[in-house]
């Protein structure tokens, strides 16, 4: 009986030690089953990105909407504009010192008007490279306008579109005499001078003629293009304010469009010929009505009286106005708009085969006044 006991005590001990050594033993392995979780927890996340993935590109799951950003950049630029302490005049007007003294920045460009910083587009454009200038035309704030309102400018509504004029007229004229060529006052600029000594307010352009050829043509249009203008040929020879003038900045609207035919302020130059055979050949003139000038009529020349500075013109203004405009030359009279869009197909079809610059600028000859 006492054996049986110690057998069966010895039994329960050899039997607890057994459990006791296989719970040792798991709690010894604790380590391992926890990096086997991780381990198993990891690899089942990496299949899961993996499905995942897999069932965007096979489009199994819906994905999520591309936004795409477009950053857009406004194209901008400045012109190389002239300093006018670097220019030589060919006067010393109190205009010229001012102009000096003052501190000039160039105009901003933007979207289309950017084309007017390449300086090099001025050898094939003709009126698009001319800065888009507007002004005002009426009156009486516009008479009298003088280039030397242009050095006060409050904004591009306060300027004078004859105050521009005036700004070619001189400095053209100016130009033309320093290279030898000879500039007379003719048409509008002549009407103006011998009404009453200005520019007139709603006019469109301004007249120079030229007597004879056109002496140094390639030195003039450097010489102008030194001092900020654009000289092209169109029809006749032409002369606007480039967009390197060193009023520019004063004169530019950002407002209007890249000028594409006669939309801004600009000179014609006319040629005036001695024939030779007692009269003389004044280009459009005879285009208007289809009359010479007697010689005498013409030489020797006489001068008219713009804004107080003296300008060469024909020996008879009031013969060569009656001429152009008629008897009536005096009396200002409302402008007819001159538009070519209200025409019939044929003189459409006709049109094809004129020089549309040199039309418009005749007839804009028959209505001013």
């Amino acid at each position: 009986m006492a054996r049986r006991l110690d057998i069966n005590v010895a039994a329960a001990k050899v039997g607890a030690t057994h459990r006791v050594g296989v719970l040792r033993v798991l709690l010894g392995c604790k380590p391992f089953w926890t990096g086997m979780t991780v381990t198993l927890s990891f690899a089942l996340v990496l299949i899961g990105l993996l499905v995942f993935g897999l069932a965007v590109d096979t489009q199994l799951l819906p994905s999520t909407p591309k936004v795409t950003i477009h950053i857009v950049e406004e194209e901008v630029c400045s012109p190389r504009i002239y300093n006018a302490s670097d220019i030589e005049y060919h006067s010393g007007h109190r205009y010229y010192a001012t102009l000096k003294d003052m501190t000039l920045s160039p105009p901003t460009f933007r979207k289309t008007h950017t084309a007017l910083c390449n300086e090099d587009a001025r050898f094939q454009a003709g009126f698009n490279y001319c800065l888009p200038i507007s002004g005002r035309k009426d009156t009486p704030f516009c008479v009298a306008a003088d280039r030397s309102d242009l050095l006060h400018v409050r904004s591009p509504k306060s300027i004078c579109y004859a105050s521009v004029l005036h700004l070619l007229l001189v400095e053209v004229y100016e130009e033309l005499q320093a290279t030898g060529n000879t500039p007379l006052i003719v048409f509008g600029s002549l009407l103006g001078a011998v009404r009453n000594g200005s520019m007139i307010p709603f006019t469109e352009d301004t007249d120079i003629g030229f007597v004879g050829q056109l002496n140094a043509q390639e030195a003039v249009k450097e010489e102008l293009r030194r001092k900020g203008y654009h000289m092209f040929f169109k029809g006749v020879w032409r002369v606007c304010v480039a967009p390197t003038h060193p009023l520019a900045s004063q004169l530019y609207n950002p407002d209007l469009p890249l000028t594409r035919y006669m939309g801004v302020p600009y000179v014609d130059l006319y040629r005036m010929q001695n024939l030779h055979n007692g009269n003389w050949d004044v280009e459009e003139l005879k285009s208007v009505n289809g009359q010479l000038l007697p010689q005498d009529k013409v030489e020797p020349f006489s001068q008219v009286t713009i804004n107080g500075m003296p300008f060469d013109t024909v020996n008879d203004p009031k013969f060569f106005l009656t001429r152009a405009y008629g008897p009536r030359y005096m009396t200002p009279r409302q402008r007819r708009s001159v538009s070519m869009k209200n025409v019939s197909p044929a003189t459409k079809a006709m049109l094809k085969h004129v020089d549309k610059d040199k039309l418009k600028s005749t007839l804009e000859k028959m209505t001013k006044g």
